[in-house]
């Protein structure tokens, strides 16, 4: 548990870089703005709302503190707040690559298609090579979520181009998708990443779920063979003999 938590720590830490100099909080400031989005990662809103809520109080022009309230009130469903804070943000860090790509991540997903793509061409001109390529990555979802597909695979080709670090998201996202049996998402994401990165379990896996869903049963088999030669002592190849589809 204690091992966990650290973690957490270290990935709260991790969220909060950001590519400008922001007046920064005070120590207590800054334990409390971890705090929050620890408890915020974990689904604990009010635990989250009171250590960011003193976060803000100590720091109240952070475009850090700022986001994290974002967030706090994109998980209690109120866009209207939660706009609000992005703006604020942005106000105080308007070149800031990573505030940029989240106020367009959250746009995207309100529908807001042209101003969401509006955000990630800022976010991708900023001196942030990490900015650019998570530009690219949020605007290849973005165009995945309006189905418009070429657009969505020239955008994610390029950001695991950039950094293949990205695919083990990609996968992510793919999962996702196939649970909910949108095929055609879920077949592009899996042909951008067979295409960039080298095949893992999880991606055969993933391959062998799909061809059986739809009934696919030569490449079911080609799939399984594939994963019996290179990663036969994975739980993936054991689900696979199980038929656990």
């Amino acid at each position: 548990m204690r091992k966990g938590l650290l973690c957490l720590i270290g990935l709260a830490a991790l969220m909060l870089a950001g590519c400008g100099r922001p007046k920064t909080p005070s120590a207590s400031g800054q334990i409390r703005l971890q705090l929050g989005l620890i408890y915020l990662a974990q689904g604990e809103l009010p635990a989250a709302r009171r250590n960011l809520q003193r976060a803000l109080q100590d720091a109240p022009t952070d475009y850090r503190v700022l986001l994290a309230m974002a967030r706090l009130f994109q998980q209690e469903n109120d866009s209207v707040m939660a706009r609000r804070y992005f703006q604020t943000a942005l106000k105080y860090a308007p070149e800031n690559g990573y505030a940029l790509n989240n106020y367009g991540a959250f746009l995207c997903g309100l529908g807001q298609y042209d101003a969401a793509h509006q955000q990630f061409t800022l976010a991708a001109v900023q001196n942030s090579a990490v900015a650019r390529v998570d530009s690219q990555e949020r605007a290849g979802y973005c165009w995945l979520q309006q189905k418009e597909y070429a657009s969505a695979r020239q955008w994610l080709l390029q950001a695991l181009q950039n950094d293949r670090q990205k695919a083990d998201t990609l996968l992510i996202e793919a999962k996702k998708h196939l649970e909910k049996h949108e095929l055609e998402q879920a077949r592009l994401l899996l042909e951008v990443y067979h295409h960039s990165v080298p095949a893992t379990a999880e991606s055969l896996w993933l391959e062998i779920r799909f061809a059986a869903l739809e009934q696919r049963t030569v490449d079911k088999a080609r799939y399984g063979q594939q994963l019996a030669q290179n990663f036969p002592q994975s739980i993936q190849y054991q689900h696979f003999l199980a038929n656990e589809y």
